[in-house]
């Protein structure tokens, strides 16, 4: 009782609730997949007041090895990201209501500069519409005896990280408690494609939305929108004394986690072997974190996760242009944090009110009608 009361308190649970339909349990949405996009769905569908069931494995997702670091620049190139403004201004705010305030960790990025050149970039990017809000224009000393950077520091501002493991795991124990979470593998098999709808085993919904990053290549419906999974791998490590409070960026992160732990990576791979952490990675990862750290330091675990890009680097949503009971959301690539919101806000317009999807996200750019 006193878990259900401080559920509709703070908004956590389905307002409305699954019918039934003779042996049938009828939902408004069925969602497979439960990384970042899967989860912004099941928030958006609360405000909505739609009810829904999930369908996930819960094997490691690239939302659930991911940082979750936001950060609306292009650091390589110091150019703002497709939509930074629109993504900043409503994703962030998204992450801190309520019950996901405390998982939510806003602290700048320090980009470390490995030329005097670079510096002149910083301050002319500094200078564009696009960037003033983002990019500090002065250029900072280093002030932290444990960080090597003779160069000086770029400090980027409104970025922070998001513990995206946490909410995931949080989210998904209390979407099972509230009945509203398969645990297995979706089998394509048993889906039925109606007039009016799906059904799938007993459950019927008006409408399923497929969010299931790289193992879209498996659906039937789906497999030919060109997601292509990019592999990374990362280390935790324990540095003791070095006491950082904001995000390190030089040819890898380094975000304090609590602790004296951080997180170093990614790698980016589009070619790989097999999806297990590799000693050569781990090696790389171990000399540059030495490259901007004089400390000692201990490595307390190392990973691996796909992450789904596209070909032209955007995101892709829509209804499948045969089947509109069928939708998809995929390709939030390594800025998952920001466009997983803002992505769940437009397909369920869409799906819903008919409601406009930008162009250049519509699947229909692979997919025409």
């Amino acid at each position: 009782m006193l878990f259900a009361i401080l559920n509709k308190t703070f908004g956590l649970i389905n307002e409305s609730k699954p019918t039934n339909v003779g042996f049938f349990m009828q939902h408004d949405v069925l969602i497979v997949g439960f990384g970042l996009a899967g989860w912004a769905l099941t928030e958006m569908l609360k405000q909505e007041g739609k009810s829904f069931v999930v369908f996930d494995s819960q094997k490691e997702s690239s939302s659930s090895v991911a940082t979750g670091i936001y950060n609306p620049v292009v650091l390589k190139r110091f150019t703002a990201i497709n939509r930074a403004q629109e993504l900043m201004d409503y994703s962030i705010p998204f992450y801190a209501r309520n019950v996901h305030a405390n998982l939510l960790h806003n602290m700048p990025i320090h980009r470390v500069f490995a030329t005097a050149a670079e510096q002149n970039k910083w301050a002319e990017a500094s200078d564009k519409p696009a960037l003033r809000a983002y990019l500090h224009d002065a250029v900072l000393a280093n002030a932290l005896p444990y960080i090597k950077a003779p160069n000086g520091l770029g400090e980027m501002q409104q970025t922070g990280w998001v513990n995206t493991m946490q909410l995931l795991t949080n989210a998904h124990q209390r979407l099972t408690q509230d009945g509203f979470f398969v645990s297995e593998n979706f089998d394509y098999a048993s889906l039925v494609i109606k007039d009016d709808g799906v059904q799938y085993r007993e459950w019927r919904a008006t409408q399923i939305i497929f969010a299931e990053g790289v193992g879209v290549k498996h659906n039937p419906w789906f497999s030919e929108l060109p997601v292509i999974p990019n592999k990374g791998e990362w280390l935790v490590v324990l540095c003791k004394g070095l006491q950082l409070k904001h995000i390190i960026k030089g040819s890898v992160f380094i975000v304090p986690l609590g602790n004296d732990t951080y997180r170093v990576g990614a790698t980016y791979a589009r070619v790989f072997e097999d999806l297990n952490p590799t000693a050569q990675n781990k090696a790389w990862l171990v000399s540059q974190f030495k490259k901007y750290v004089s400390l000692p330091f201990e490595v307390v675990s190392h990973g691996a996760g796909l992450r789904p890009t596209v070909t032209d680097r955007k995101p892709i949503i829509g209804k499948h242009p045969q089947y509109p009971q069928l939708s998809c959301v995929n390709g939030l690539g390594s800025r998952g944090v920001l466009w997983a919101p803002f992505l769940a806000k437009l397909l369920i317009g869409r799906v819903f009110d008919d409601a406009f999807v930008p162009n250049d996200l519509c699947l229909s750019r692979f997919m025409p009608s």
